[in-house]
């Protein structure tokens, strides 16, 4: 048999007609499920891969695919899906994809109705978006599947809303692996605190789960005295920095921060210039990043925005153009990234 499997000899594996290989790689039905499952055993131990590049060329096919992301300033967090997403626009642009970046002011629940509504009347083939908003997520998301628009959630690994993929870290891992970073070398119970700057009030689901895996780090390794105490302010709070430094000095002997988030460049303001406490924080923006270099914060957890956007577009083009099904689940590994490893990023 060739290098490249054809059509043909998947047919004749399978007893098989051309007709009913064709049928089963276009979805097509009149196909019995048994026979169904053995064409696609055949092509999956054959590693077969269909021409479908030059058929939706030659047929001049596009397809639509909308991203619905946060307003965001230049160097925030969604700066980097949005890099992802355009670099996949240009990588699959001549294969037909179109891509359109919605954003919705994430302050006003308003806003990220109206712009669904918009992804919906423009007849966007697909979604690609991050679950900020919990609840209006949840309504869009029904009407994507009432309207048969399929959708790939980035940042969340938990597969429970009827995407066909979630691409993102295991959050409560990432908590308890901020707890063995803080405490790495603490042989006696130590005072940590967590720094959680929310943003209007949102709930924000991944940094919750962070923030219990980080408590039940301690309490699973025999921990349980080292004292934990969450610190929760809105970013809105104009005396933020005023009450952070009052909350850093008031507890003794503090040994290590978590920053559940993308914000430890706002700690950085609220802490003294002679600081040694230990800081795990997450994300790799710039800011971040020269906190990191000046040893302000020891470790960053890297949650590769970036690549989320680019495979969960590429997830999409294939889904949609090729008949391919996406993973369920692409669990990100948990990337510590330390002041020597930084010039690789």
């Amino acid at each position: 048999m060739g290098e490249k499997p054809t059509i043909k000899e998947i047919a004749k594996l399978a007893n098989v007609s051309i007709g009913t290989v064709d049928r089963v790689l276009h979805n097509r039905g009149d196909v019995s499920k048994k026979t169904t499952q053995l064409i696609k055993e055949i092509m999956e131990n054959l590693d077969y891969v269909p021409n479908t590049f030059a058929r939706n060329l030659a047929l001049n096919k596009s397809f639509k695919i909308a991203i619905l992301l946060p307003k965001h300033q230049k160097g925030e967090y969604w700066s980097d899906p949005i890099r992802g997403a355009k670099k996949a626009m240009k990588d699959f642009k001549a294969l037909g994809v179109i891509v359109k970046i919605y954003l919705y002011d994430q302050n006003k629940k308003e806003s990220f109705s109206k712009v669904g509504e918009q992804i919906i009347k423009d007849k966007n083939e697909a979604v690609l978006l991050a679950q900020v908003l919990f609840d209006e997520t949840n309504a869009f998301i029904r009407k994507c599947k009432a309207n048969k628009i399929p959708f790939v959630l980035i940042g969340s690994s938990h597969s429970d809303s009827g995407a066909i993929s979630y691409i993102g870290q295991n959050s409560h891992q990432g908590g308890r692996l901020a707890g063995e970073l803080l405490s790495f070398g603490h042989k006696v119970a130590s005072n940590y605190l967590v720094f959680n700057v929310t943003k209007a009030e949102n709930p924000n689901f991944n940094v919750k789960e962070r923030i219990e895996g980080f408590q039940e780090y301690f309490e699973n390794n025999g921990i349980k005295k080292a004292s934990i105490e969450i610190f929760s302010i809105p970013q809105e709070d104009y005396k933020l920095v005023e009450k952070a430094k009052a909350k850093l000095n008031s507890i003794p002997d503090l040994k290590g921060i978590f920053v559940p988030n993308s914000k430890s460049y706002i700690l950085s303001k609220a802490l003294s210039k002679d600081s040694n406490i230990r800081i795990v924080g997450y994300d790799l923006l710039e800011k971040n990043k020269s906190l990191l270099q000046d040893g302000t914060v020891h470790f960053l957890i890297n949650q590769k925005p970036y690549e989320q956007a680019y495979h969960g577009i590429e997830y999409l083009y294939k889904y949609l153009g090729m008949n391919q099904q996406p993973p369920e689940i692409v669990s990100l590994p948990l990337d510590i990234v330390t002041r020597e490893k930084l010039m690789y990023y």
